[in-house]
């Protein structure tokens, strides 16, 4: 059973979430709470999902940053600009999902995330896509091949050591190739639209180069 948190400054849209995952039998709801540090110890938690704006005015991409820093964070909100996801991305959000889905993609989401993959609204797919293909092709490819190929098999829900095993390398190397991947983001720029590009491919996971 995977335990998730809710974070939501909304309580109308808090009970909502929990009661969609609470109809399944897979997730038990440990907290539902306005504020991040209501939540009990983030790393006890399998997942959190956690609304991008929480009454201050601002996006929560402070508060995505340090819970993605302990555990997996699929962002849930009303706001669908790719400005947005690709922000909550960059903090290390593993998904974006926005609150118009149907029921069933909360759970597949959840799963998708709580299994160390990525998942995004597939409405926003395309959006996203066209920007980071417009960026790719005016400055060409920035991942190695080898990072390619790690960003693709964590975007199918493997996880770190399950990817090295693949790739026949350490999984110390893996996470060098992430952490290298992140630190090239900011917002906006061809770092983080290539990578989203990545993950985006096959409306919304990444597949790995043939081998």
């Amino acid at each position: 059973m995977l335990r998730v948190g809710i974070v939501d400054d909304h309580p109308v849209a808090r009970r909502g979430m929990a009661a969609v995952l609470g109809d399944d039998p897979g997730f038990e709801v440990v907290a539902s709470v306005a504020r991040t540090a209501d939540l009990p110890d983030p790393a006890s938690l399998d997942v959190v999902l956690c609304d991008l704006y929480l009454g201050e005015g601002r996006p929560s991409v402070p508060e995505v940053r340090d819970l993605a820093a302990r555990t997996h964070v699929l962002v849930v909100s009303a706001a669908s600009q790719p400005a947005d996801v690709l922000a909550c991305v960059a903090a290390g959000a593993a998904g974006y999902l926005t609150k118009d889905s149907e029921d069933e993609l909360f759970g597949e989401a959840v799963r998708t995330v709580a299994a160390g993959g990525f998942y995004v609204s597939p409405h926003l797919a395309d959006v996203v896509r066209s920007a980071a293909h417009s960026a790719e092709s005016r400055d060409g490819p920035l991942l190695t091949v080898r990072e390619e190929e790690a960003l693709g098999w964590i975007a199918k829900g493997l996880t770190h050591a399950q990817a090295a095993r693949r790739m026949g390398v350490a999984t110390s190397t893996v996470d060098t190739y992430i952490k290298r991947i992140r630190a090239r983001l900011s917002l906006g720029n061809k770092a983080e639209l290539v990578w989203f590009a990545r993950n985006l491919a096959e409306g919304g996971r990444a597949d790995p180069p043939a081998r």
